[in-house]
């Protein structure tokens, strides 16, 4: 039975954040960060689920009996047509698809259908990714765009290099990045500028970070409190964010700066 209490959201990657904030509470934001990493929610594709629970430091027993728990709420939240609807549709092309059959699991739903097969022989103007590490940089980068606006590609090349270092995956070169944009949407203009696929919105901490910092320049522990109001929390701000966020940029000793301004540079 449909019973629990409806949300007010209205897409799926919304009601899911808050049907874990509902189930976890504001005071276990650690659950809430490993599922919504685990159902791709968190800046990446999902990942298998023992690299999601290596990346919270907790066994994949407990991320099971995480997810669980998550699905057991969300078997019974209400669900309107438009929800079950886009729930229920094919994976489009260049989208997370196990990041969508788990979002569509824990609903109780069926798993929807993957992605249609490409054709063998693309025309020449496509751009196919060459890996599924090539296609999670070219999220990672269009996040990145869609967050701080348009980017020469040295600049989002350093960004997307600092973010994938610090999470132990394989570097990838501008013209792989460049080629795995293309195929998610992203668009280079005639002054070089890369551009964000239409629609694609960026996490919210990228929001939140950039309405704090955006166009100061601070020192070390001023951009680590800048993350902790993004939503960070105080260890990852100071351990890890302060050096490996994509959007953050070492400007000189003890000077750091949010990435973004090559309009300018035009």
């Amino acid at each position: 039975m449909r019973d629990g209490v409806p949300l007010p959201g209205t897409t799926p990657p919304v009601v899911l954040s808050q049907l874990a904030y509902r189930v976890f509470g504001p005071l276990r934001t650690d659950r809430v960060r490993a599922m919504l990493d685990c159902l791709g929610l968190a800046g990446l594709p999902a990942d298998p689920v023992a690299v999601v629970a290596a990346r919270h430091g907790v066994s994949t027993v407990t991320l099971n009996i995480w997810s669980k728990m998550l699905a057991a709420a969300g078997s019974r939240h209400p669900l309107p047509i438009e929800l079950v609807t886009e729930l229920a549709r094919r994976t489009r092309t260049g989208e997370d698809h196990l990041g969508r059959v788990r979002a569509v699991g824990t609903f109780g739903l069926a798993a929807p259908r993957p992605p249609r097969a490409q054709p063998t022989f693309p025309p020449a103007t496509a751009a196919p990714m060459s890996s599924r590490s090539d296609r999670a940089a070219a999220w990672v980068a269009g996040r990145i765009l869609a967050a701080v606006g348009p980017l020469r590609m040295s600049t989002l090349h350093q960004a997307v290099t600092r973010a994938r270092r610090a999470r132990s995956r394989p570097l990838i070169a501008s013209q792989q990045l460049a080629s795995a944009l293309r195929a998610i949407g992203a668009t280079r203009d005639d002054r070089g500028l890369w551009r964000a696929p239409e629609g694609l919105a960026p996490p919210a901490r990228y929001r939140a970070l950039v309405a704090v910092a955006a166009g100061r320049d601070l020192t070390r522990q001023e951009m680590i409190d800048a993350l902790r109001v993004a939503g960070y929390t105080e260890m990852s701000a100071n351990m890890r964010k302060i050096s490996s966020h994509p959007l953050i940029h070492r400007d000189g000793p003890n000077r750091f700066v949010l990435i973004g301004g090559d309009l300018s540079k035009s």
